[in-house]
């Protein structure tokens, strides 16, 4: 029995709407926050910022796959400070690119062993936030002789939050 390639047809097409579907689902979407696009342009407006932080929380917030250095690198300058903490001075499109990074890492769709799967990790998370409440307070572009903008990301200022009952 010969087979009509119309109606062979139909059924392929709604195969392949809902194979394009699923790739272009939450599988490997970023969720950004709210204002993170304007995160972008204060930051990319910014001649320079500092992170001071510890250089774990550095390495592991800033270490990029090989094609996010071509198309957004995260260019540093570290310094060892007295306190045990790096100093970290990104310029303004370092820093867009190194909140892109985090965004990704932070609010990425669900993990696998693919290279380019997200995964939402906690120290990216802490980051971001950190960076963001920065950035989202700055209301005109600092002047020259003003200080760079600096944030402090050291776990050892957190107020850890005890969760077993008193006994």
């Amino acid at each position: 029995m010969a087979t009509s390639s119309s109606a062979l047809r139909a059924p392929m097409i709604v195969m392949l709407s809902l194979l394009a579907a699923f790739l272009t689902s939450g599988c490997a979407v970023v969720n950004s926050p709210p204002r993170h696009s304007e995160r972008l342009q204060k930051a990319s407006g910014l001649k320079v910022f500092q992170v001071d932080t510890t250089k774990e929380l550095w390495e592991k917030t800033s270490e990029q796959i090989p094609y996010d250095q071509r198309e957004a690198p995260i260019d540093a300058k570290t310094k060892r400070l007295n306190n045990g903490l790096l100093r970290i001075q990104l310029s303004g499109v370092s820093l867009a690119n190194y909140m892109r990074q985090l965004d990704s890492d932070a609010h990425g769709g669900p993990g696998s062993g693919a290279p380019w799967a997200r995964s939402r990790e906690a120290e990216s998370i802490r980051m971001y936030d950190e960076i963001s409440g920065v950035l989202d307070g700055i209301t005109k572009r600092p002047g020259p002789k003003e200080p760079p903008l600096r944030v402090v990301v050291d776990d050892a200022f957190i107020d850890a939050k005890h969760t077993a009952s008193p006994k």
